[in-house]
């Protein structure tokens, strides 16, 4: 119905009036606290659905709107809810409470795993205290901190080059100790890491 009180055709008419009210209908949203991004896209929705729909004349095509944008509001909400719902219980769950049909991964290494990882990780270490002290603070601040090379240039008071030259000297040491661990692993690293170019 027109603004003088006549039916809209559901065609082209009703796809129109969505388009004229678009701004009254996104206020209508941003009243129900609905976020700017999600109200765009429910307008968008809301003309997509209009623009397929097969319905014959509309009696009073503003409350048409109005209560059909509501609808696909709350159908949103609703399934937010239950996403997060889902969602925090998942996380919420403790290991092995997923239910009798369902079996949670078990993430953690074996102890093998556990107890090789820790060797290897106490090599290095002490493999990186054989180094002078600078060349250990520049491989640990770049690979373990993830403080970029410039920054610990700008730290240091060196060139970036020499920064790199010293994550090179602690690559060259970490590779060697993974050369007597694992002698193929040399020949798959490819030299030195990708991050330190």
């Amino acid at each position: 119905m027109t603004s003088d009180g006549q039916e809209v055709p559901a065609d082209a008419g009703l796809r129109q009036l969505c388009l004229s009210m678009r701004i009254e209908l996104r206020r209508f949203l941003l009243a129900r606290r609905i976020g700017e991004a999600d109200a765009e896209d429910l307008l968008q929705d809301l003309y997509l659905r209009v623009q397929a729909s097969v319905t014959g004349p509309v009696r009073a095509p503003r409350a048409y709107l109005y209560q059909m944008l509501n609808n696909m509001a709350h159908t949103r909400r609703r399934t937010e809810l239950r996403q997060q719902s889902r969602d925090a219980h998942w996380l919420d769950a403790p290991a092995g409470a997923a239910g009798p049909d369902t079996e949670m991964a078990d993430l953690a290494p074996d102890p093998e795993t556990s107890l090789l990882a820790r060797d290897h990780l106490a090599r290095v270490e002490a493999r990186l205290e054989e180094l002078p002290e600078r060349t250990a603070h520049v491989f640990r601040q770049y690979r373990v901190e993830g403080v970029s090379q410039k920054a610990i240039a700008n730290e240091l008071g060196i060139s970036l080059s020499a920064v790199e030259k010293h994550l090179q000297r602690a690559y060259s040491a970490v590779l060697e100790i993974r050369s007597r661990l694992d002698p193929g692993a040399t020949g798959r690293t490819g030299g030195t890491d990708d991050r330190a170019r």
